[in-house]
């Protein structure tokens, strides 16, 4: 009875010594997102569908930020010596941005003559996004910082975004006063790899975060020509971020 209490006991300290190392936390960020590479674009002008609610923009891998958002959970081990390894899991909405300078009526072709007839641009200005929803898992190493009362983590890893939809959406604004609108599902995006780094800053038990995230994956499969030149159609993720984080044990 007696080696049974104690080792209840031990196991109890051991736990409670165990917990005391490990934090667990959930955050929110906001952040700006873009795409870089020969394929990410500033400008592009609106296709329109076949059929109704089917437009589309040409190129919608935009290389402007756009506004994007998320939620997470964090646990993370911290040992005596500082050291840190940790694991964040959450969800996210990442939005690139593409200016949209014109819009291109459907043309209709005549298969028996192989005619077809003119499509008319019609200048139009605004901008449209492509929007991914991810959940995004992200392992990490790292380093704790003691500043007086404030805590620093640097924290090192990779990102890993899991697409659930993507969207081609927007609106533009014809010089008549005509909107012409996006509204989309495209294929899901492709599982995305990011090397990443933040930093956390803590007072007790709120902290602030900042991270960059560089894509590894090309979004886009094709070939362009560069100065005469056939090569590879390229867009990778670029991704910066900034949250609020809330140490919950």
């Amino acid at each position: 009875m007696r080696k049974s209490i104690l080792t209840l006991f031990a196991i109890g300290m051991t736990m409670q010594i165990f917990a005391q190392k490990i934090e667990l936390s959930v955050g929110a960020n906001s952040g700006l997102f873009h795409y870089s590479g020969n394929y990410a674009t500033p400008v592009s002008y609106i296709n329109e569908g076949q059929t109704g609610n089917q437009n589309y923009t040409n190129n919608p891998y935009g290389s402007k930020n756009g506004f994007s958002y998320g939620g997470d959970v964090q646990a993370q081990y911290v040992s005596k010596s500082g050291f840190i390894t940790g694991l964040q899991a959450g969800y996210e909405v990442l939005r690139s941005q593409v200016a949209i300078n014109s819009y291109h009526p459907y043309y209709l072709l005549i298969p028996f003559y192989n005619i077809a007839e003119p499509s008319y641009q019609t200048p139009v200005k605004s901008q449209t996004y492509l929007q991914n929803q991810d959940i995004n898992v992200n392992p990490y190493i790292g380093y704790r910082l003691q500043i007086k009362k404030i805590k620093i983590d640097l924290m090192p890893g990779v990102d890993i975004g899991f697409n659930i939809s993507s969207y081609d959406k927007g609106k533009a604004t014809g010089t008549d006063g005509t909107v012409y609108r996006t509204d989309l599902k495209r294929p899901d995006a492709p599982t995305d790899v990011r090397l990443k780094f933040a930093v956390a800053a803590y007072y007790k038990k709120w902290g602030l975060t900042a991270g960059y995230a560089h894509g590894l994956k090309n979004y886009v499969s094709g070939n362009t020509y560069i100065n005469n030149t056939e090569v590879a159609e390229v867009a990778h993720s670029e991704l910066l971020r900034f949250g609020l984080i809330y140490r919950i044990l």
